[in-house]
């Protein structure tokens, strides 16, 4: 059997989205993990958006007590927690968005890196179990998968030499 090399980024996330929403077939494993790369990143972009919102929150609530009675800082206050508003909302939007658009080939590439290591691709419902039960599908989705055919069809990353 000959090995294809390691996908890059690009090519996973190109491959995941031009299989938008095909669950059937197998991923590799450079194809899942980089496409769930594009996914930890975007969590994080959404936790470091929130994370500044509720700190811009937090320092307006910590100095409306003393601006209580004066009307200039409580205008420049409230001025301040718009202006925040006014970025967040655009921010998350956008965020939202893009988590929609990648929540159909998130889950599919879920299902053929389950299926490429033999196993179901409705184990992904597991992700939605509350507990423990989310980290089932990531711990099988670790190993390589088998080379030649499975019940999901050929390996996508073991090609069968040429006899001549």
């Amino acid at each position: 059997m000959k090995t294809l090399p390691m996908m890059s980024f690009g090519e996973a996330v190109k491959t995941c989205f031009s299989k938008y929403v095909t669950f059937s077939g197998r991923a590799r494993r450079s194809e899942f993990w980089w496409f769930y790369l594009l996914n930890v990143i975007l969590g994080a972009c959404t936790t470091a958006v929130l994370q500044w919102k509720m700190s811009v929150r937090a320092a307006v609530e910590a100095q409306l007590g003393e601006a209580f009675f004066d009307q200039e800082k409580m205008d420049a206050l409230m001025a301040q927690a718009k202006a925040c508003d006014d970025k967040f909302f655009p921010i998350m939007c956008v965020i939202g968005v893009l988590t929609l658009i990648l929540l159909l080939p998130t889950l599919a590439a879920w299902a053929r890196r389950l299926h490429d290591v033999g196993k179901s691709g409705w184990l992904i419902l597991c992700i939605f179990a509350c507990g423990v039960g989310g980290l089932i599908p990531l711990i099988l989705a670790i190993p390589d998968g088998k080379p030649g055919e499975n019940q999901y069809g050929p390996s996508p990353k073991y090609i069968p030499e040429e006899v001549e």
